[in-house]
């Protein structure tokens, strides 16, 4: 089966090993021949020949395995830079985003500030304004401020006023009418002190009426204040049943007093827990319907 190869004892010294392995490949490929039934065996030049096309396919695979590499190394080198791209642009809309958020909240609190100041303004213009209600459509005639100069002594007594009343102006609220109920009359009269003359002695003589219907007077307030002052109606309802004196400041300060002790509060939650603290029996007072009231 090894009749071309030549015995170990019979090598020339000095002779390559490279002779060996191609012998040894050699009866390997003619032992495969053999099984095969092949009727030539393969000689030292075929597998040489084979050899040099294996390694032509082999550096043709490295070669192609090699352009898909670059190919790779360029795309990874563009997302690479994509990447860092991403995170510059990341960081610059992040630091933007910071500076944003510094001046919108620079803006809320001067929008805040000018909200504040404007509600002021509004309420400090009304503040010679009376609101009053129950006065049915048409009474006055066309003639409203002239009306209410004349209807102010009729209702709270003319003793209590030396001089005619003057109204600078007056009209009807510019909410339309509905369900039959007329339209407040908001008045503003010249002199800030004949308004709370007016405002006390409604309180005083309390109810009021015209032409047989009921009359209230109150200040008019701005639809901010009037939310804020609503706010307190439960605790004022509640209040009744302890005789526990309350009231306002302007514009929505809610003052109460208990025990000789005063306190004023912004908010429904810090009164009702100084009264649940200061007045006996608070917590079992239910609060009672709310109904119109003229303080």
């Amino acid at each position: 089966m090894s009749k071309g190869r030549k015995n170990k004892q019979d090598s020339y010294p000095g002779e390559d090993d490279s002779d060996d392995r191609c012998a040894t490949l050699a009866d390997a490929c003619e032992a495969n021949a053999n099984v095969a039934g092949s009727p030539s065996p393969a000689t030292l030049e075929d597998i040489l020949v084979a050899i040099k096309t294996l390694d032509r396919r082999v550096d043709t695979r490295f070669t192609e395995l090699n352009g898909v590499i670059a190919d790779f190394k360029v795309a990874l080198t563009e997302v690479s830079e994509r990447v860092s791209s991403t995170e510059a642009a990341t960081e610059s809309h992040e630091r933007r985003l910071e500076r944003l958020e510094e001046r919108y909240d620079a803006l809320a609190s001067q929008c805040k500030q000018q909200q504040a100041k404007l509600e002021d303004l509004e309420a400090r213009s009304r503040r010679q304004n009376i609101h009053i209600v129950g006065i049915k459509e048409k009474t006055e005639n066309s003639r409203p401020t002239e009306f209410v100069s004349k209807l102010l002594p009729k209702l709270l007594g003319e003793e209590h006023f030396n001089l005619p009343i003057e109204v600078d102006r007056a009209h009807r609220s510019l909410a339309p009418a509905t369900d039959g109920r007329a339209r407040a009359i908001i008045a503003r009269l010249h002199y800030y002190q004949v308004k709370e003359l007016v405002l006390r002695l409604a309180r005083e003589k309390a109810p009021l009426q015209y032409d047989g219907r009921p009359v209230y007077i109150f200040p008019d307030f701005t639809s901010a204040t009037m939310k804020k002052r609503q706010a307190f109606r439960a605790i004022r309802e509640k209040r009744r049943a302890k005789s526990i004196r309350c009231g306002f400041r302007h514009p929505a300060w809610f003052v109460v007093t208990v025990n000789n002790n005063t306190s004023t509060f912004t908010t429904p939650a810090e009164a009702e827990e100084f009264l649940s603290r200061e007045a006996d029996g608070w917590d079992a007072i239910a609060s009672a319907s709310p109904r119109r009231e003229t303080e």
